[in-house]
C-alpha cells in the first residue's frame, strides 16, 4: 500500500513539474518571439537558407585586402598607434624636457597611468582588455618604469578605492551627469612608494584621465541655473577642473622636483573632453607646479598608447593639432548657458514629460549661433583690437590657454612663398615649408583660413560672420632637418559661401574683401590677417597678443553681393530656408523670442543665462506623439502586394535608384515583409523571402566595428574621433576607414552606426569621444576621407546623429532651437560633405526634436536637405526607438524616415498593423523599403548572390531547439499524467479489493 502511495506521489509531482515547465517553456517562447531580431544578431542565427542557381559568375563583388586575420590585425595594430602619434598635440616643452633621454628611469602617477581611458562608453564602448598599457609601451622604446609605484597604482585596495567613478552605461536620467567623479589617489596613499622615485626620477610622468560616455553630460559646476544635475561630487562640481588630489599630487611632485629627486614633470591629458588649463600657466592658477611639458593624447584606442611611447621616446615628433580651443575656464565658452536642458516653466500646465524615454518639455537653445568655440573667442578678440564698438572687456590672453588647431613639435618650421591663385569655382594656395631645426626630423600641418566682410547688408539682415574659418589644410612628409616641401591647399569658392535667412533666404557671397591666410593655429591665422589690415601689437596698446605674418595673406575682393551662385545645390535642387520651424523667433509654436548672440553688440547679445522659453497650446499639440490623423489614407492608389514577378534583390546590382524595374521587384513584397523590415531595425535589416533579400547584419562603431552591446565579436578600437581628426591627415584616415570595412567584411557586417558627426558645443557633452571636433570643416573633411575607406568595402555607414544631438541630457526628445543660419553653416556641414565629397550613403537620426519635430519626423530635414539638397540615396535609421512613442512610425515614414532600431515589436511593430489598410502609409512603407533595399543591393551583402539565386525562409536555430523543448516537456507531461492515471487507478482497483480489516 504505501509503495502504491509512493508512486501515486511520484507522478503527482512530475506530471506537476512538467506541466509547469511546458507552460514556462511555452510563455518564454512567446517573450523570445518579441525579441527574435534581438537573438537573431546576438546569437548570429540565420532565417533563411540560399538556394543556389545555376551561375559562372564571379560574385565577390567587395574582396578583402588581406591574406588573414593576423595579418589585417598585425597591420591594423600599427595604424592605430600611427594616429595617435600623428594626432597627439604637444602643448607645452619647456627645457626642452621632451623627448625624454635614451633609457631613461621614469616614475608614472595618477590612476590614469595605470587606467587608461582607452575610448568612452555606451554604444560606442570597446573591448580593451587584450590593450597595451602605459608601461609596455614605454618600455618598447626603452624607457624603465618604476615599478614599485606601478604596482601600488595597480594594487587591490587602490584599484578598488580610486578609480574612476562614471554613471552607468546608458543610463538616461538627469541624475546621471552628476555621477562623475575623478576619486584620484591622495599623496598620502603614495607613502609606501616615494623611496622608489629618486631611482627613477628622469621625469615624473603624470596622467590626467576624463571619462565621457552615452546618455549623460559631465557636470560643469555652476553654469547660471540652479539646477541640480550639473553638479559633479567633487569640489565645485566641475569634472574637468583638476581635483583637489590632483592639485596636491602637483605639488608634492614639484617640491621633490625643487629638491633633486625628479628632473622634470610631464603632464598627458588623457581625455576627449576639454580639461581646464589654467594649471599650465601660473599667472592664471596663481601657482607655479613646475611642469615641463604636457600632451593631449585624447583616448588612445587599442593600441594608440604605442604611439605615446613613441612621441615620448622622440622616435616621432609630434604633428598633432587641437580640434577645440583650450581654455583656462571652460565656462568662458557662451554656449555653457544653454548647454543642459531647461524645462519649460510651465510644462506641467501642458501634461508636457520632462524625463524617461519620451521626453516633451525640455529644451536647449543655441544661442551662441555660429559662433562656436575659435569662431567666438577669435572673433570677438579681433574687434578688440580693432577698437569694434561693444566689443566689451574680453582679454583673448586670459581666456584662451591653447587656440584651435595649435601644436608645437620637438623642431621649428618656417613658411615663405606663399602664393594664391583664382580660378572659375577655387582659390588655389601654395607655399614652401621648411625645418629649421638641427635636431628631429618631423611633420608640420599647414592651415588656411579665410575671413569674409562683416558688411552693413549682414548687420541688417541678421547674418553672422567669423573673424577666421578653416578652408584647408595639408600635412607635409616628414622632413629631415634643413628640408622644405612645396605645399598645395585647393579651396572651394563655395567655402566662402554664408547663409542669409531673412533676406535672401539662401546662400550668398557678400560684397567686399576676402583674406586668405597660412596658419598654424586660428589665432595666428587672425593675426596675421590683423598685420594685412595693418595692425600691430604697438600699435593697439598691447590688445594684439603678437605681431602677425603679413607675407601670409592675400586679399581677394568680390565686387558686389552675389544671392544667385549658390542658390542651387550641385544636383540643382533649389536651396531656401527649411528650417524657420525651429527658430523661436519664427516658428508656429511660438515659445518665446531668442536674442542671437551678435558681434555687432558682443555686450548686450553674449548669455549671462540661459534663454527663456514657455509652454503654449500650439506647442503641446505639436509635441503630441503622432501627428497624421489618417486624412490621406484614400489620397493614394494602395501599392501592388506579393506579385509573383519572379525577380531577386540580386537582379538589382549595378541598377540606378530610378530604373523602373524597381516597381517591378517592390510589387513582389508582402505587407508583413514591410513591417518586419521596417520596425524592427535593430542591428540588422530582415530577410524578405519573396525578392530573395538576405539579412545583414549592422554594428555599431565611431572608433571601429564594436559589438559590445549585442555581445557580438569586436575589432580594433582606433583613436577617439577628435585624435582622428588631429591628425589633419586625409590619407591615413581614409586608411583607418579601409580598415574598418575590412574588420566589417571579415566579420559578417554591412552597416556601420558611425561615423559620429555632432559637435564639441562644449567641453562637457557626454560623447565628444564619438565627434571630430569643434570645426565642421575639418571634422567634414576627416568624415569624409574615413567614410570613403569604410565603403569602399561594401560597408554602408550611418552618420550619426542627424543632427542636433551634441548632448545627452534629455536627450530623448529635448526640443532643440536654433536659427537657420547656424544649423546651416554649422552643425549640418559635416553630413553635407560626408556625403557630398564622401558619398555617405545612410544616417542615423538623433533622439532630439528640431523645435517640436523629432528628427526623424523632420521632413524638411531628410527629404529637403538631405535627399533633395544632397541628393543622398540611403536610407535614414532612428537611434534606439524600442522603447519610445514619440519616434512615431508613421510621422516618421511620411517624413522621410525609412527602418527603426528596435529589437521589440511592443510599439512599432504593434502600430503598424492599424494601417494595413491605408494605402497612404502603405506607400510610404514602399518608399522606405526602396532606399533600404537600394542600399543593401550595393553593399557586400551580396557578396555570394547572383540574379540566378533564391531565398527560403526557415526557423533559427533558437526557434527550433524551444520548439522542440515544449514538445518533449508536453510529452513527458502526458507521459507522466498517463503514469498518474495509472497510479489513480491501480490504488483504487486495490482499495476495492482489501479486505474489510485493512480497509479499516
Amino acid at each position: 500500500m504505501n509503495t502504491k502511495k509512493s508512486k501515486v506521489r511520484l507522478w503527482s509531482v512530475l506530471t506537476a513539474l512538467t506541466a509547469i515547465l511546458t507552460i514556462a517553456a511555452i510563455v518564454g517562447n512567446m517573450i523570445a518571439n518579441q525579441y527574435a531580431t534581438t537573438l537573431n544578431v546576438a546569437l548570429n542565427a540565420s532565417t533563411y537558407k540560399i538556394i543556389k542557381g545555376d551561375t559562372t559568375e564571379d560574385t565577390e563583388y567587395f574582396k578583402a585586402g588581406f591574406a588573414s586575420d593576423e595579418e589585417r590585425e598585425a597591420y591594423e595594430a600599427e595604424l592605430c598607434a600611427t594616429v595617435e602619434a600623428e594626432g597627439a598635440a604637444l602643448l607645452k616643452n619647456d627645457n626642452a624636457a621632451l623627448p625624454l633621454a635614451d633609457s631613461a628611469k621614469v616614475s608614472l602617477f595618477g590612476h590614469g597611468s595605470v587606467d587608461l581611458m582607452y575610448g568612452g562608453t555606451g554604444s560606442g564602448s570597446v573591448d580593451t582588455s587584450k590593450a597595451p598599457n602605459l608601461k609596455e609601451a614605454l618600455e618598447a622604446q626603452g624607457i624603465q618604469v618604476n615599478q614599485t609605484l606601478w604596482d601600488l597604482y595597480k594594487s587591490d585596495s587602490m584599484m578598488k578605492n580610486y578609480s574612476r567613478i562614471t554613471p552607468a552605461s546608458i543610463s538616461d536620467t538627469l541624475e546621471a551627469n552628476t555621477q562623475y567623479a575623478v576619486n584620484e589617489a591622495p599623496w598620502s596613499a603614495l607613502s609606501s612608494a616615494e623611496s622608489s622615485f629618486a631611482e627613477y626620477g628622469d621625469a615624473a610622468i603624470v596622467v590626467f584621465s576624463r571619462s565621457g560616455g552615452e546618455g549623460a553630460d559631465l557636470p560643469s559646476g555652476a553654469n547660471g541655473t540652479n539646477d541640480s544635475w550639473i553638479s559633479g561630487s567633487e569640489g565645485s562640481g566641475n569634472y574637468l577642473e583638476l581635483s583637489a588630489e590632483e592639485i596636491e599630487l602637483l605639488k608634492n611632485l614639484k617640491a621633490l622636483k625643487d629638491n633633486g629627486t625628479f628632473k622634470s614633470i610631464v603632464v598627458l591629458i588623457n581625455s576627449s573632453n576639454a580639461l581646464e588649463m589654467d594649471f599650465l600657466n601660473p599667472a592664471i592658477c596663481g601657482e607655479d607646479y613646475g611642469i615641463d611639458a604636457a600632451m593631449w593624447i585624447g583616448d588612445v584606442g587599442q593600441t594608440g598608447i604605442n604611439g605615446v611611447g613613441q612621441l615620448l621616446a622622440g622616435t616621432v615628433t609630434p604633428s598633432g593639432s587641437l580640434v577645440d580651443t583650450y581654455l583656462y575656464d571652460n565656462l568662458a565658452n557662451p554656449a555653457m548657458y544653454n548647454f543642459y536642458t531647461q524645462a519649460y516653466p510651465n510644462a506641467a500646465e501642458y501634461n508636457l514629460l520632462t524625463e524617461g524615454a519620451d521626453v516633451q518639455g525640455m529644451y536647449s537653445v543655441y544661442q551662441e549661433g555660429i559662433y562656436l568655440g575659435y569662431r567666438y573667442f577669435e572673433t570677438r578678440y579681433e574687434d578688440v583690437v580693432m577698437g569694434t564698438a561693444k566689443a566689451g572687456d574680453y582679454d583673448w590672453a586670459t581666456t584662451v590657454a591653447y587656440p584651435f588647431g595649435y601644436g608645437d613639435s620637438y623642431t621649428t618650421f618656417a613658411y615663405s612663398n606663399f602664393h594664391v591663385t583664382e580660378s572659375d569655382d577655387a582659390f588655389t594656395v601654395t607655399l614652401k615649408v621648411t625645418n629649421t631645426g638641427k635636431t628631429y626630423s618631423g611633420k608640420e600641418t599647414v592651415q588656411v583660413y579665410f575671413q569674409s566682410p562683416y558688411t552693413d547688408y549682414d548687420k541688417a539682415n541678421g547674418i553672422e560672420k567669423a573673424a577666421a574659418e578653416l578652408c584647408g589644410f595639408a600635412k607635409t612628409d616628414v622632413l629631415a632637418p634643413g628640408a622644405s616641401e612645396d605645399v598645395t591647399i585647393t579651396v572651394k569658392k563655395s567655402e566662402l559661401r554664408t547663409y542669409d535667412a531673412n533676406n535672401a533666404k539662401t546662400y550668398i557671397l557678400d560684397a567686399g574683401d576676402y583674406y586668405f591666410t597660412a596658419a598654424t593655429d586660428s589665432h595666428n591665422a587672425v593675426n596675421n590677417i590683423l598685420a594685412a589690415k595693418g595692425y600691430t601689437v604697438a600699435g593697439t596698446n598691447g590688445r594684439m597678443t603678437e605681431d602677425g605674418d603679413a607675407s601670409l595673406v592675400w586679399k581677394w575682393t568680390n565686387e558686389a553681393l552675389d544671392t544667385t551662385t549658390y542658390a542651387a545645390s550641385a544636383n540643382g535642387t533649389a536651396i531656401t530656408n527649411l528650417f524657420d520651424e525651429s527658430d523661436p523667433n519664427k516658428s508656429s509654436d511660438a515659445p518665446g523670442s531668442v536674442t542671437w548672440m551678435s558681434r555687432s553688440d558682443w555686450t548686450g547679445t553674449v548669455p549671462t543665462q540661459p534663454a527663456a522659453l514657455t509652454a503654449n497650446e500650439t506647442l503641446a499639440a505639436d509635441l503630441a506623439f503622432t501627428q497624421y490623423d489618417g486624412t490621406e489614407a484614400d489620397s493614394v492608389e494602395m501599392p501592388t502586394l506579393g506579385a509573383k514577378n519572379g525577380l531577386t534583390l540580386a537582379s538589382m546590382i549595378g541598377k540606378d535608384f530610378d530604373d523602373p524595374q524597381w516597381e517591378t521587384l517592390l510589387d513582389q513584397l508582402t505587407f508583413d515583409e514591410m513591417v518586419n523590415t521596417i520596425t524592427l531595425g535593430f542591428h540588422n535589416t530582415a530577410a524578405a523571402a519573396s525578392i530573395g533579400k538576405t539579412a545583414t547584419k549592422d554594428e555599431n562603431g565611431p572608433q571601429g566595428l564594436t559589438a559590445a552591446l549585442t555581445g557580438g565579436a569586436s575589432a580594433m578600437c582606433y583613436t577617439s574621433e577628435d585624435v582622428m581628426a588631429a591628425t589633419f591627415n586625409v590619407d591615413l584616415i581614409n586608411e583607418v576607414g579601409k580598415c574598418i570595412g575590412e574588420d566589417c567584411l571579415a566579420m559578417g557586417y554591412s552597416g556601420l552606426y558611425g561615423p559620429g558627426i555632432n559637435m564639441h558645443r562644449t567641453a562637457y557633452s557626454g560623447r565628444n569621444f564619438e565627434y571630430y571636433a569643434e570645426d565642421p570643416f575639418v571634422a567634414g573633411t576627416i568624415c569624409a576621407a574615413e567614410v570613403q575607406g569604410i565603403q569602399s568595402k561594401g560597408v554602408y555607414v550611418y552618420l550619426k546623429h542627424v543632427a542636433l544631438n551634441d548632448s545627452e541630457t534629455s536627450r530623448r526628445g529635448v526640443n532643440t532651437w536654433l536659427n537657420e543660419q547656424t544649423a546651416r553653416e554649422i552643425y549640418l556641414e559635416v553630413a553635407d560633405k560626408a556625403i557630398t565629397d564622401g558619398g555617405a550613403w545612410c544616417v542615423m537620426t538623433g533622439f532630439n526634436r528640431w523645435g517640436a519635430t523629432w528628427c526623424g519626423a523632420n521632413a524638411n530635414l531628410l527629404n529637403g536637405f538631405l535627399r533633395e539638397e544632397l541628393g543622398m540615396r540611403g536610407m535614414c535609421i532612428t537611434d534606439f526607438s524600442g522603447s519610445s512613442q514619440y519616434m512615431d512610425l508613421v510621422d516618421g515614414l511620411i517624413a522621410g524616415s525609412d527602418i527603426w532600431d528596435s529589437p521589440m515589436p511592443k510599439i512599432h511593430t504593434t502600430k503598424a498593423a492599424n494601417y494595413e489598410n491605408d494605402a497612404y502609409i502603405v506607400t510610404q512603407m514602399r518608399n522606405a523599403m526602396h532606399h533600404i533595399l537600394y542600399t543593401v543591393v550595393n553593399s557586400n551583402a551580396m557578396n555570394g548572390w547572383s540574379a540566378s539565386d533564391t531565398l527560403k525562409t526557415v526557423l533559427p536555430w533558437w526557434q527550433t531547439a524551444i520548439y522542440a523543448l515544449i514538445a518533449v516537456l508536453a510529452v513527458l507531461t502526458v507521459l507522466c499524467a498517463w503514469q498518474l492515471s495509472k497510479a489513480l487507478k491501480r490504488k483504487k482497483e486495490l482499495a476495492d479489493t482489501a479486505p474489510a480489516v485493512d480497509q479499516k
